[in-house]
C-alpha cells in the first residue's frame, strides 16, 4: 500500500504507518514513473491530487483509493465551474500546498494564487487585456480573517478592479471543522496564561492555531511532541493551554499534558 505523499501533516503518524508497511510515493510525476505500481494500492490524501497525476497512477497499473476531504471537491468543482465560465480564477492560499496544486491541475493551471490583495493587485496591474468576470475561492484551511480581509481588500485597496469588472463572484471553500477549531483555540487562548500547540511543523492549520494564539499577546510554544518542551519555560504559568491542529493525534496531546502535569 502506498500513499501519495505523506498523508497527513503529522511524522508522528506517518512514521507509525510505514513501521506498518505503508509506504510514501513523491510528489513529482518525473520520479513517480520510476515505480512499478502494478497491483498496488495508492491512497489519494485529504488534499486531493492533479487529475494527471492519478491517470499516471492508473496508467503504471496502480489501484487508486480516493480519501480526498468532501471540502477539498467541493472547492475543486467550484474552481472548474469558475473556469468554465469564463471567470479569471484567484485562489486565496499557499502555491507550495498540494491541496492548492490539486485545485490548480483540476483546471490546467489556469488560475492565479494570492496570499493577499497586494499581490492580486500587483497582478492586475500588469494585466494588458480587460479582465470582466473574476471568480475567488480559497485553500480550505485558510483562516476566516484572512478570506474577509482579502475580500474587503478587493474593495479598498484594489479599486480599478470594481470599476472594471462586471461579475465578481466569490465562493466561500473554507473547511467549517477547521474554522470552528480556530473558534474554540482562540476562546481557549483568551482564557489562559500560556498555550502549547501541538502539530507537525509542516501543518498550515497547526501553524496558524500558533499565529493566532500569538497575536493574543499570550506566551505560545508550538511543538511536535512532549520531548520538544523545556517544563522551565512554563514555570509560573497559572493557566495553561494545550490545543492540537486537525492531523494531531489525541497520543501526542496527552503525553504533552502529562509532561506537563506532572
Amino acid at each position: 500500500v502506498y500513499s501519495m505523499g505523506p498523508i497527513i501533516h503529522n511524522p508522528r503518524v506517518v512514521d507509525d504507518l510505514m513501521r506498518k508497511g505503508l509506504r510514501i510515493l513523491p510528489e513529482d510525476d518525473s520520479s513517480l514513473r520510476d515505480f512499478d505500481l502494478r497491483g498496488a494500492r495508492v491512497i489519494v490524501r485529504s488534499h486531493g491530487i492533479p487529475p494527471a497525476r492519478a491517470e499516471l497512477l492508473e496508467e503504471k497499473g496502480a489501484q487508486l483509493v480516493d480519501a480526498t476531504c468532501p471540502t477539498v471537491k467541493k472547492a475543486q468543482r467550484a474552481a472548474m465551474r469558475l473556469v468554465g465560465e469564463g471567470y479569471r480564477l484567484f485562489i486565496i492560499g499557499n502555491a507550495d500546498h498540494p491541496e492548492v496544486a490539486a485545485i490548480l491541475g483540476h483546471v490546467n493551471n489556469e488560475a492565479v494564487v494570492i496570499k493577499g490583495s497586494g499581490e492580486l493587485k500587483e497582478w492586475w496591474q500588469g494585466q494588458k487585456r480587460a479582465v470582466r468576470k473574476v471568480g475567488l475561492i480559497a485553500q480550505t484551511t485558510v483562516d476566516l480573517l484572512t478570506f474577509r480581509s482579502l475580500v474587503d481588500g478587493l474593495i479598498n485597496e484594489v479599486p480599478e478592479l470594481i470599476r472594471e469588472v462586471l461579475e465578481l463572484k466569490i465562493i466561500n471553500t473554507l473547511c467549517r471543522n477547521t474554522l470552528a477549531r480556530q473558534a474554540e483555540a482562540l476562546q481557549l487562548a483568551l482564557a489562559s496564561d500560556f498555550v502549547v500547540v501541538v502539530g507537525g511543523r509542516n501543518s498550515s492549520n497547526t501553524e496558524f492555531l500558533r499565529k493566532m494564539c500569538e497575536a493574543t499577546g499570550r506566551g505560545t510554544l508550538k511543538v511536535e511532541s512532549a520531548d520538544d518542551i523545556d517544563p522551565r519555560l512554563l514555570e509560573g504559568v497559572e493557566r495553561l493551554a494545550i490545543l492540537g491542529g486537525t492531523s494531531t493525534p489525541r497520543e501526542s496531546l496527552e503525553e504533552v499534558q502529562r509532561k506537563l502535569t506532572a
